[in-house]
């Protein structure tokens, strides 16, 4: 399902999504409600060879009004590989990627252009303010700041990037191959962090914009310490895995990681344990950061946790089967 313009957007706003139409419609339509915004178009990619938000892009397609807006589909289930189809479709100068449970705010994108053209940065990042379940029986606090984005401060140049969802970038600087989002991610997530790391080795740089804001709605199910183990173990992975997965492999780096990760479990245990006891609002943090340095020593083989891609697939079979 195509509806493009003749002209090429200035701006591609990429969707991806897999098993979540109403993030994805809701994602969509705050898009589609920006403000002061400069020419765009809308790529929603359906991660679900069965095609579980068709019906969504067809209720889409009737409300776009002029704007492009293309729906397509990979089947081949991983979060890089639905990043790849969407790059490969989108038109624009610039992209912006928006989560399928995030919904942006009327001036989101106008705010990172102005905040693009202030750094002159290669990649931009915006705020996200996490949303639970008011009703959700867990320390709201805890998940709370840990889903959310905040840095203090203007909008300026940054050092460290943060996660895909909600960012902004220059096209011929970022992605100068073909695929740019790693395969070897599609399981483990953190196909971001391994692009960003090409991004540095070229000398792009990094931006922050304060007031590009959006919404990220979280739900019980995520909202757990059993999700939250599972997936900063399954980001851990990649930190040292992608030394081990590229072509030219760098075994001195894979094995540097793997005593990075030893080093930052170790110190940060006795840390978990102060907050844990003491309630504090910052230990849904470093329990991530805890468990993501023991992804970095035990990536491989029975350790590895298939978190998206194929993995999610089997889980959400088994679910539907239950």
């Amino acid at each position: 399902m195509t509806k493009t313009a003749s002209e090429a957007p200035i701006i591609s706003v990429i969707i991806p999504t897999f098993h979540r139409p109403d993030g994805a419609l809701a994602a969509v339509r705050s898009i589609l409600g920006q403000e002061n915004a400069p020419s765009l178009e809308i790529i929603l990619v359906d991660n679900d060879a069965k095609q579980s938000c068709k019906a969504t892009a067809d209720l889409l397609a009737q409300e776009v009004g002029q704007t492009p807006f293309i729906y397509a589909v990979e089947p081949a289930a991983g979060v890089a590989n639905a990043r790849n189809k969407a790059v490969s479709l989108a038109r624009g100068a610039f992209i912006a990627f928006l989560d399928d449970d995030e919904v942006a705010k009327p001036n989101w994108l106008a705010n990172l252009v102005r905040a693009q053209q202030e750094t002159g940065a290669d990649v931009v990042f915006g705020p996200i303010e996490a949303r639970l379940p008011v009703e959700h029986n867990v320390p709201h606090t805890y998940f709370q700041n840990f889903f959310s984005r905040r840095l203090d401060g203007p909008t300026r140049l940054i050092d460290i990037p943060y996660g895909c969802g909600n960012c902004f970038l220059k096209r011929e600087t970022v992605f100068t191959k073909a695929e740019p989002f790693n395969p070897a991610a599609n399981e483990t997530g953190g196909e971001d962090d391994i692009l960003w790391r090409e991004v540095v080795a070229k000398g792009g740089r990094f931006g922050w914009a304060e007031d590009a804001w959006v919404y990220e709605d979280v739900p019980p199910s995520r909202a757990t310490w059993a999700y939250l183990t599972k997936r900063a173990f399954a980001f851990g992975h990649n930190t040292t895995g992608q030394w081990y997965h590229r072509a030219d492999r760098d075994y001195g780096r894979m094995v540097f990681s793997m005593v990075k990760g030893v080093a930052q479990a170790l110190a940060l245990a006795p840390l978990v344990a102060l907050l844990w006891v003491t309630r504090h609002e910052r230990l849904a943090w470093a329990y991530d950061k805890m468990w993501r340095g023991l992804g970095k020593v035990f990536w491989f083989g029975p350790f590895r946790v298939g978190f998206y891609g194929a993995a999610a697939e089997k889980k959400q079979v088994a679910a539907q089967k239950a």
